[in-house]
Order: C-alpha cells, then structure tokens, then sequence
C-alpha cells in the first residue's frame, strides 16, 4: 500500500499548479468595474467568506467520516462553478451572479480547508514518513506559486491586448485540473473507515481538544486573527497597486510575487533545521518590516517591495502548518481545521467589509495602513504571550 499511497506526492504537485487563476491580480478591480464600489466588491468576498465559514464544520466532519478523496472530487467541482459564474457575471452586467459565484467558491473552500493538508499529513504518516510533512508542504507550496506565476505571466500578456472580461472566461479553464487529480489520488487506509461516533460527537471531541490544549489554542487564535486580517490585505492590495502603477503592470508585479513565494518555499528545508516556531515568528516579523517600507516610500517601487514579502510568507506558513498538523488528533484531523476555519471565516467577513468601507471612505492605501498596525498588534500580543508562558515554567 505505501508504494500505491506514494502516487499521491506527484498528484500533490500537479494539483497545485493547476492553481492557475489568471484574473488573480486584478480580480477587484473586476469586480469594482460590474458593482462600481469597492465596498460591494469586497461584499463578494465576504460572501464566499461567510458560505464557507458556516459550511466548515460539516465539510470538516464529511471529510473526517467519509474520506478526502471525495472531500476533494466535490470541492473541485464546485470550484469550477464558481469560477463560471464569475466570468459570466461580467459578461450580462449581473451583479447578483458575482455573489452566486462567490457561494460556489465558498463552499469549495470549505470542502478543502482542512482536507488537502489531512491528506498530505496522511500519506507521509502511512509512507511512515511524517517527519517530512514540511518539507512535502512546502514542495506542494512551491507548486502553487509556479502555477500562479504562470497565471501572472499569461494574465499580463492578456491584459495588454484584451479585456479583463476575457481573462475572466479563460481563468475557468485551468481550474478544472484540480478535478482530474482528485480522482487520481489514493485514499490513506485510515480513512477508509466509516467512523462510529455521531457527527456531534466527532465536533465535540475536536472542540475540546482545541480549547482544552494550550499550544493548540494559541497557534489556532494567532492563525485565527492573522488569516483574516491577511485575507483583506490579499483583496485589496491590487488596488493599491493600480494607484501607483498601470493595470497591465499589476500582473508583472503578480508574477514577481508568485517567484518571490518559489523562493520562499524552496528556502524551507535550509530553515527547517531552526525549527518550526522560530521560523514563523521571525519570518513573520521580517514581512512586516518590508510591508512598512514599502508603505513609507509609496511610489512605483512600494508593489515589487511589498510583494517580496511572499518569500517570507513561504517559510511561515509552512512553519505554522507544520506546528498545527502536529498538535491536531489524527481522527478529528479536518474537523479541527474546520474549526479555525469557521472562527476565521466569521471574523474574515467582518474584516473584509470593513477593509472595502476605509478603501470607499479614504483609499486604498489606507486600508492597508490599518492591516499593517493590526499585524504589530498581534506580534506584540504574540511576543508578549510566549515570553510569559517561558517565565511561567
């Protein structure tokens, strides 16, 4: 069976490069340009927020009980709806299909939050390998960015001859890869199995463990608080860019954040040796202090400082991946990152608005002034935590 199982690391790759969205960068000035209002645009991301977040912790259950090879097969079929109607939207001038869209979107989300991370752990675990979950993350991660550098690239070329309305239909396209590899991939044998607790119960458990388990609870609220301030940041950085630079060069500056982000993940076995808390923690500070300069300078230059970040993001997010998938109990495995999830999504939405509102009120450029200060926030609280907890022993 482990030799079977091991077919799911190549999957992992290529599933990760048909990641290709090409209306990425630009997707809210598209939807600025059919809702004509940055607060509605980022409403259509709040919406997807809110479908996924009240669909976590059934999806997370389903995953846990029934497997994530089906988990998987239905988040990319709903993906691919999404993405369709999206494009479509632009198309009649609709703007009720963007939300539809982003419904669809949502609830994809929340088929894979939690599933395709359970899998990777699981395949290494029955590879009797786990040990090396990080390093297949990342590699998974390092696909990703490849993937959304092609997106860019594609996107830059498209945007100086066509319309966004044409980057739009051909982003459906690629998407639908990820379909193909759900199909292709090994169920672990663990999952196999039809669990016997009622659904209640499995939430129950996963439930108390996150509350009851203190390093758990807190790398899950500081993932909570980060992922949605950062969600925010992601919709509306674009935005910014296109005050400072042209639209098509949106895309090229995109495509230098997809590379940045290769870079980041390739860079993770040389950190691996530091460990997985010092990493996300400095890496986390550092990529605040290029978002800062990048804000004081505020000229064509800001977007290619700002977007370096990735790099750094690259080692954190694997690092804080990593502690989590190690904290997590194997049986309750998606059900606890659907957890996080739900609390992220609920305060996600919230954020998102809000963000749209200070871009409407102000600019953009000050929305991510706010994002910046509620990021040294966190850190702060963060630094200030563990500190007490190490005096504490």
């Amino acid at each position: 069976m482990p030799a079977k199982i091991q077919k799911n690391i190549r999957l992992f790759k290529l599933d990760a490069f048909f990641g290709i969205w090409p209306l990425s960068a630009l997707a809210i000035v598209y939807f600025q340009q059919i809702t004509h209002s940055y607060a509605l645009a980022m409403l259509v991301w709040s919406v997807s927020s809110l479908v996924q977040t009240f669909s976590e912790i059934p999806t997370g259950i389903y995953s846990d009980k029934i497997g994530r090879k089906k988990t998987l097969i239905i988040a990319a079929i709903t993906n691919v709806i999404g993405f369709f109607l999206w494009a479509l939207a632009g198309q009649v001038g609709q703007m009720w299909l963007l939300f539809l869209g982003a419904a669809f979107c949502g609830l994809s989300e929340a088929f894979l939050s939690g599933s395709n991370e359970a899998l990777m752990y699981e395949t290494v675990d029955e590879m009797h390998q786990k040990k090396n979950f990080s390093l297949l993350y990342a590699s998974y991660k390092f696909w990703v960015q490849v993937g959304l550098a092609v997106s860019a690239l594609a996107a830059t070329i498209l945007m100086y001859f066509y319309s966004l309305q044409t980057v739009a239909w051909i982003s459906v396209v690629p998407i639908s890869g990820h379909l193909i590899t759900a199909i292709l991939m090994v169920e672990p044998k663990r999952t196999k199995m039809q669990r016997r607790t009622t659904s209640w119960a499995h939430f129950l458990i996963a439930f108390r463990r996150l509350w009851r388990h203190k390093k758990l609870r807190f790398y899950a609220g500081l993932k909570i608080i980060d992922d949605a301030v950062g969600a925010a940041f992601v919709r509306i950085e674009s935005a910014y860019y296109n005050a400072l630079i042209k639209a098509w060069m949106v895309n090229v500056v995109r495509l230098v954040k997809q590379v940045a982000g290769m870079i980041g993940f390739a860079m993770v076995p040389f950190f691996k040796r530091f460990g997985s808390v010092k990493c996300f923690f400095s890496a986390l500070t550092l990529a605040e202090v290029l978002r800062l300069i990048a804000l004081l300078l505020n000229n064509a230059f800001s977007p290619f400082i700002m977007v370096f970040r990735k790099s750094l993001w690259g080692i954190s997010h694997t690092a804080q991946t990593d502690i989590l998938q190690q904290e997590f109990s194997a049986d309750q495995r998606a059900t606890m990152q659907s957890i996080i999830a739900l609390l992220k999504g609920i305060l996600g939405a919230g954020t998102l608005y809000l963000f749209g509102v200070i871009a409407d009120i102000y600019d953009p450029k000050m929305a991510i002034w706010v994002a910046l200060w509620v990021k040294v926030v966190l850190l702060c609280m963060s630094f200030f935590i563990l500190k007490r907890a190490k005096c504490a022993r």
